[in-house]
Parts: structure tokens; C-alpha cells; sequence
């Protein structure tokens, strides 16, 4: 673990420095980033304009829920889209011999091995969109409350790259699908709450495509208060999530074949 944290944050500065060569990039980043979140909020000021409650969610909550939504895939787009998102043609064109031949975890290597530090710029505003939430809808906070919605938020992160890492191994036995359209749709379902959806979508964006994790959840334990069963249930879903990768990891190596087999 400490040799992987070690590695993590040297490929951390090594990305960073090379961002920095490009400093305009990070003005435009925070731009277009605020114009996004910006057009969100406004969507979602439109909806409660016509109605006071939304599927018994407040404004504030849902701004809130907005705003996890944002930090979630903030985090994603600086470490885990970099790695993931082409990741198909690494496999077809036998690219993924160099990770396998580190001393260090293969999987670890090929879904965190580059990054783009900017992005977390969208966490950030995320962050500050939450608080934004917070005030308008006069939420009370308490400690406890703020320490589960902390940790809720980490277990989303790390639901969420497992599942990215998870729809990545499909190439190893479908090299020609292309199934990240279908997940990138419906992350953007993350942005509002989950009882807007159909029951069955419901079940889908928990259990299949765990987008609740990301947003919903952890908004839940701020708005409503902390409770047992949603932190519970996180954490035994986040859990269940990290241990599949780690399983279908392992089987679709042993499908790959090498550029030089």
C-alpha cells in the first residue's frame, strides 16, 4: 500500500509538471468547468421554479447532491478518464505488456497510471457548490454528519473506478463494443436524485451501474441526517464492487495475448 501511495503521488508531480508547461489550460478548465456547473444549477432552479419539492428533495438538497455529483467525477476525470477511456485499443494492439511487466499491481498501473491534474478543478467547484446547497436550503450540519458524507464520498470515488475499471476489462472478451457510451449516459443520470427514476432504473443505477454511490448517497447524509443502513449498505456495496474488479481483472488477463505472443 505504501509503495503504491509512493508511485501515486510521483505520477501525481510528474503529470502536474507537465500540466503546468500549459498554464492557459487551467483558466480555460476552470471556464468551461463554472460554465457546466453553472448551466446545472439553472436547470435545476428552472425545475423548482415549477414545484417546491422534487421526487422530496429540497432545492438545496438537490444542489447539493449537484454539487457530490460534480466533485465525484471531478476525481474521475483527473485519474481514472485518462487511463480508461481508450483503454480498448490497448488491449486489441497488445499496448499493455510494459504494466504487466512492473513490480507493482498491473491493474493499479493501467487504470491510475497517468492523470490530468487540472480536473480536479471541477471537484473543487463541486466542493463549493455543496456549500452553496448548504446555505440556501439551511441545512444543519453536525459532525458525525460531515464525517459520513466524507467518507460516503471516498466510497463513491472508489465505486466508481471500479466500475469504470470493471466496463474496461469487457474488451478483453468484446475487443470491438464499445460500452463506455452506454456508461457515460448514464453517469450524467447521477446528476439528480435517484427517486426521479423508474424503479427499475432505480435498481440499475445501484446495483449495475453504481451511480447512486456517487451522488445521491452521500447528499442523502447531509440533507437527511446520518443513518446506519445507508452507510452500511455503501460501504458492503462499495466492497462488492472493488472485489469483482480485482476478480474479473485477474480472468480477462488471462485471455490477453501479448504484441509479442
Amino acid at each position: 500500500m505504501i509503495k503504491h501511495l509512493q508511485l501515486f503521488h510521483c505520477i501525481f508531480t510528474i503529470s502536474l509538471q507537465r500540466q503546468l508547461a500549459h498554464r492557459a489550460n487551467l483558466f480555460f478548465e476552470i471556464l468551461m468547468t463554472a460554465i457546466g456547473l453553472l448551466s446545472g444549477i439553472f436547470a435545476v432552479a428552472a425545475i423548482f421554479s415549477r414545484t417546491s419539492s422534487l421526487a422530496g428533495w429540497s432545492l438545496g438538497g438537490t444542489i447539493v447532491l449537484l454539487g457530490s455529483y460534480q466533485f465525484v467525477s471531478g476525481i474521475i476525470a483527473a485519474f481514472v478518464t485518462p487511463n480508461l477511456a481508450f483503454f480498448q485499443p490497448k488491449v486489441t494492439n497488445g499496448e499493455i505488456d510494459e504494466a504487466l511487466l512492473k513490480p507493482a499491481s498491473n491493474l493499479f498501473l493501467m487504470s491510475l497510471g497517468t492523470c490530468q491534474p487540472w480536473a480536479i478543478t471541477q471537484s473543487l467547484l463541486g466542493l463549493a457548490t455543496v456549500g452553496f446547497g448548504i446555505a440556501i436550503g439551511s441545512i444543519k450540519l453536525t459532525a458525525l454528519s460531515l464525517l459520513l458524507y466524507g467518507l460516503l464520498l471516498f466510497i463513491g470515488v472508489l465505486t466508481a473506478w471500479a466500475s469504470r475499471a470493471l466496463l474496461a476489462c469487457l474488451a478483453f472478451w468484446a475487443p470491438g463494443m464499445e460500452p463506455s457510451i452506454i456508461y457515460d449516459a448514464c453517469w450524467e443520470l447521477g446528476r439528480y436524485p435517484l427517486a426521479v427514476y423508474h424503479p427499475f432504473l432505480q435498481k440499475l443505477l445501484t446495483h449495475v451501474i453504481p451511480i447512486a454511490f456517487i451522488s445521491t448517497f452521500p447528499a442523502l447524509v447531509l440533507v437527511q441526517g446520518p443513518t446506519k443502513a445507508l452507510f452500511i449498505g455503501s460501504l458492503i456495496g462499495g466492497s462488492i464492487f472493488l472485489i469483482l474488479v480485482s476478480i474479473v481483472w485477474r480472468r480477462a488477463l488471462r485471455r490477453y495475448t501479448s504484441a509479442t505472443s
